[in-house]
């Protein structure tokens, strides 16, 4: 499957626009989206956390199967973070799983 050019280089230039370190929301999702098929080891990180922060907001906690795919997905990219990334990079999973499985059995409970 190739790349469609031009939306890599409409997301680059969006990226470079910004003026934050993280893009955030639905376009913060396309463009590290777009940009990981580039470059995997250089947008893994921040795909992966754009997408668990997706995956813990409102709408998706009405969609179970939404959050499920969402961080199935994060789980994935996060794979693909290079050995030698700062360890908050390679440790993104430790906290913030607990909190949502956390999160998950208050749902549960609160549903009960």
């Amino acid at each position: 499957m190739g790349v469609h050019e031009d939306l890599v280089l409409r997301a680059r230039v969006r990226l470079l626009s910004h003026n934050e370190r993280i893009l955030h929301g639905e376009e913060g999702l396309w463009v590290y989206r777009a940009l990981f098929t580039v470059s995997p080891d250089a947008y893994a990180y921040k795909l992966a956390f754009v997408l668990r922060e997706a995956a813990e907001g409102p709408r998706p906690a009405r969609l179970p199967e939404a959050r499920e795919a969402l961080l199935a997905e994060a789980r994935a990219v996060s794979a693909r973070v290079p050995g030698h990334a700062p360890a908050h990079q390679r440790r993104m999973w430790d906290y913030p799983v607990a909190e949502l499985r956390r999160f998950e059995q208050q749902l549960g409970g609160a549903r009960q």
